[in-house]
């Protein structure tokens, strides 16, 4: 083999020893910089201490009560400014309404208007006096009976087995008397401005009804 051939292969060699190094090189520098920018990335995107964020889910339809008792949330009356109220001698006032709206109603000097299913509303051509409502209307397993003084309801009547009497004042339950027995009404109890659970219950049930028939 000639001496220049000898040569030629040896330089051949060398060179490519050299572009192979700076080839990989290169190749180094690229695989540390994506390895660099992925580190960045992660960095910026989850901050240390922190789950990734994720997209929120659909919201699951809400489970039904157990009870499908009404909650009534009615403020109590511990913050009224009605207690200088006597109760009694209210009481005797919407009795002497009542009574007198009674007597007109016998002597058939109110005019009667049906409001359907039965409920009748008497008024003295201006105002209504008394709503009649049978027993059973409006899903209520009691005859109901409710009484005005001008547009405010002032006194109802509530009767099945038991009995219920409210009366009224300024809008709110003033008493609620109570009888287990209707036809025995001496054993009846009352509540004064209560905040009872039961006592809210029974104004709000009485207010929704009483009130709609003159709104």
């Amino acid at each position: 083999m000639k001496k220049g051939t000898i040569i030629g292969i040896i330089v051949g060699l060398v060179l490519c020893l050299l572009v192979g190094g700076v080839i990989g090189v290169m190749a180094m520098r690229i695989y540390m910089l994506e390895e660099s920018i992925e580190a960045s990335a992660v960095t910026v995107g989850t901050p240390q201490g922190q789950e990734p964020a994720v997209q929120p889910t659909q919201p699951q339809t809400a489970s039904q009560p157990q009870s499908q008792t009404p909650v009534y949330n009615h403020s109590s009356h511990e913050d009224d400014d009605h207690h200088w109220v006597d109760v009694e001698t209210e009481v005797s006032r919407i009795r002497a309404i009542y009574n007198d709206t009674v007597a007109n109603m016998q002597a058939g000097r109110y005019t009667e208007r049906s409001l359907g299913q039965g409920v009748v509303a008497y008024s003295d051509g201006r105002q209504i006096k008394c709503v009649v409502v049978p027993r059973g209307v409006y899903g209520m397993d009691y005859s109901r009976w409710y009484y005005y003084e001008g547009d405010d309801l002032i006194f109802a009547y509530y009767e099945a087995e038991d009995a219920h009497r409210f009366y009224f004042y300024d809008g709110d339950l003033m008493r609620w008397r109570y009888c287990a027995d209707a036809s025995n009404g001496e054993n009846a109890v009352n509540e004064d401005w209560g905040t009872s659970q039961n006592f809210c219950r029974w104004e709000e049930i009485v207010e929704n009804e009483g009130e709609a028939f003159v709104d």
